[in-house]
């Protein structure tokens, strides 16, 4: 599927270290920061005591803790969200130089680039076989790519980029969709221009594919009770409100 096999898997057997409790990976899009309303209102439902969540963005973390602070400040401007945005990654990239080198990969959005860091993130935890990733439009792309290699345990994408509204076909979006191995919900929104209604009928999708429809667009902009009813419907399907 993807020409990264010798360099996916098992680089630093020493420093796996394996969790009972299952793994949630959120794999954001292109530009994630634009989901930051979307993970907080997702987040902040789900039930499951027995998840620990993680990001591809090593900052996310303090982003999405920092952004649950300004949730509850009303008058905060526009202006200083961005602001605080900048300072974070700017002193998590001090104390984490590594980070610095992630931003500079991550910039061109390179599919093949940012599934070999995935993976290579996944398999340094050794957290494959209890990781649920949680993922939007081309990190669905990209955890798809890397999900049977890896053995992740199942996949969720909100709205998968099966097409580019200003391109043409492009089977490399979806073509390995139709031998997916990996269990995948795909919840995609009726008027997503990346693919709407007909992705059904309009591409071959592996049995391990679960499609729900939801009446939004692209960019997800749903309800509160909209975001209940997904994190709802992750639950069920992966599990994850059941006790491990």
């Amino acid at each position: 599927m993807l020409p990264l096999k010798s360099k996916l898997c098992f680089l630093h057997p020493r420093d796996l270290s394996v969790t009972k409790n299952n793994i949630l990976l959120l794999v954001g899009r292109d530009d994630w920061q634009k989901d930051e309303a979307l993970n907080l209102a997702l987040l902040n439902k789900l039930r499951a005591n027995n998840v620990e969540v993680l990001w591809e963005d090593q900052a996310a973390e303090v982003i999405h803790f920092l952004r649950k602070i300004e949730s509850k400040i009303s008058i905060l401007p526009k202006r200083m969200r961005k602001l605080n945005l900048r300072i974070v990654q700017i002193l998590y990239g001090l104390l984490n130089p590594s980070y610095l080198v992630y931003l500079y990969k991550r910039k061109g959005n390179d599919v093949l680039s940012r599934c070999e860091s995935l993976a290579n993130t996944i398999c340094k935890r050794g957290i494959a076989a209890q990781t649920i990733i949680l993922s939007r439009s081309s990190g669905g792309r990209v955890s798809s790519l890397i999900a049977d290699e890896l053995g992740i345990k199942h996949v969720v994408c909100l709205g998968y980029p099966f097409k580019h509204p200003d391109h043409g076909d492009e089977p490399e979006r979806y073509a390995h969709l139709a031998q997916l191995k990996t269990p995948m919900l795909i919840i995609q929104g009726v008027d997503d221009e990346y693919g709407g209604l007909e992705i059904e009928d309009k591409y071959v999708l592996s049995e391990k594919i679960e499609v729900s429809f939801l009446n939004t667009n692209h960019n997800f902009d749903i309800s509160d009770a909209m975001a209940h009813e997904i994190v709802e419907l992750i639950e069920r399907v992966t599990g994850l409100s059941k006790k491990t």
